[in-house]
């Protein structure tokens, strides 16, 4: 965690949260490279035929991409729930599932009322869903599961990313690592594609 001490930023805690971002943002690259390379080849984004047959594809970034993603925002719903209460509580606190522990932040510490009828609240569930997915290796019958999570991919992640902890520093702008990251990402984006945004 980082607090504001004697108007410096100071790192207080170790949450290896920028260890599991450069992981993230690894991927982001990798595949605004990609992109761009096969946008030189095609003169076009191409169709998903020709990323195979170029045994190019997306998929494994995108796993990447979310399982890390899961994993940036449980070790900050821990480490907030660390800075604003203690180890010992965030310890037993963290045991419920991420998406208990968002409603639980929203609630508590920012006073928001109906925050499951969120646009955030919704996304956070679906990567929830795909994290438990990839990690514990939960099969889906076929044509189950076809919700359109494009949204998630190692593009979507890094602006999944960035909203999130622009929301959170709207929520809280004494979490000075909220700031950082997400102007950090609107930087990595803007340098990348140009743009912030999918």
């Amino acid at each position: 965690m980082i607090e504001e001490i004697e108007g410096k930023l100071t790192q207080v805690r170790a949450s290896g949260i920028a260890d599991l971002l450069a992981v993230v943002t690894e991927q982001f690259v990798f595949h605004c490279n990609t992109v761009n390379q096969l946008y030189e080849k095609y003169g076009k984004i191409p169709e998903d035929e020709c990323l195979v047959q170029d045994n190019l594809t997306a998929k494994n970034q995108a796993i990447i991409s979310q399982v890390f993603t899961a994993m940036i925002i449980e070790a900050f719903y821990f480490d907030y729930y660390h800075g604003k209460k203690s180890k010992p509580k965030a310890d037993v606190w963290s045991k419920q599932s991420p998406v208990k522990q968002f409603l639980s932040l929203a609630q508590e510490f920012w006073g928001i009322k109906n925050v499951e009828e969120t646009k955030l609240y919704s996304q956070l569930n679906d990567l929830n869903r795909v994290r438990k997915r990839w990690v514990h290796n939960q099969s889906t019958q076929l044509g189950k599961y076809a919700k359109d999570l494009n949204y998630l991919s190692a593009d979507g992640c890094i602006d999944f990313l960035r909203r999130f902890f622009k929301f959170v520093n709207e929520q809280d702008t004494s979490y000075k690592a909220a700031k950082l990251i997400s102007d950090h990402l609107s930087s990595l984006q803007l340098q990348m594609k140009g743009y912030t945004g999918l």
